[in-house]
């Protein structure tokens, strides 16, 4: 294989902080990026009772082969709940990557639960949700975020405080620059 030519992006971290929403803007760049979810996969995964890691790292050995061959970029958007750091780190080819862990670990359970609701759009699975499971949910994320933020820095990983509303969109449109100017 030749010198590599795309690139291969791994977006995780938790839910709600614009995986996916940075995800969609950079396919729409024109900078030739595809994109798999990993959320979208998780729940075939548990269906048909495969091996998560071994499972989504055959994708991401095929997409760093597509990025060496014909030069595609791909991203890989998934939640740190299904493919964790420790997963990350028994990669072979984990160097291969550009790797960023998205959260918001200042930001309070209620903000969060607020900002589930508030911004939950049709096709997010939160809009649908009452209000309860919000609150459940809400807890989980604001533990994860805190506990995220400490795993990337034992691990060395770069992790992104995304904070929520204007402040998200902000550090979206600074990641989403950065990334792009890599191409």
């Amino acid at each position: 294989m030749g010198e590599k030519k795309g690139k291969v992006i791994l977006l995780s971290g938790c839910p709600r902080t614009g995986k996916t929403t940075l995800s969609v803007r950079l396919v729409k760049s024109g900078k030739c990026f595809s994109k798999i979810s990993g959320d979208s996969l998780y729940g075939a995964i548990h269906e048909t009772d495969s091996d998560i890691f071994e499972f989504f790292k055959k994708i991401l050995e095929g997409l760093i082969e597509d990025a060496e061959i014909y030069d595609i970029n791909s991203i890989f958007d998934c939640c740190s709940y299904d493919f964790t750091m420790d997963y990350i780190d028994k990669l072979p080819f984990k160097n291969e990557l550009e790797i960023y862990f998205f959260g918001f670990p200042d930001i309070s359970e209620d903000e969060i639960r607020y900002n589930i609701k508030h911004y939950a759009k049709p096709e997010d699975w939160t809009y649908h949700c009452d209000d309860d499971y919000v609150s459940k949910v809400a807890k989980r994320i604001y533990n994860h975020n805190i506990e995220l933020k400490n795993q990337c820095e034992k691990h060395g990983y770069r992790f992104i405080n995304t904070g929520v509303g204007e402040e998200r969109i902000a550090v979206l449109n600074l990641m989403y620059d950065e990334i792009i100017n890599k191409c």
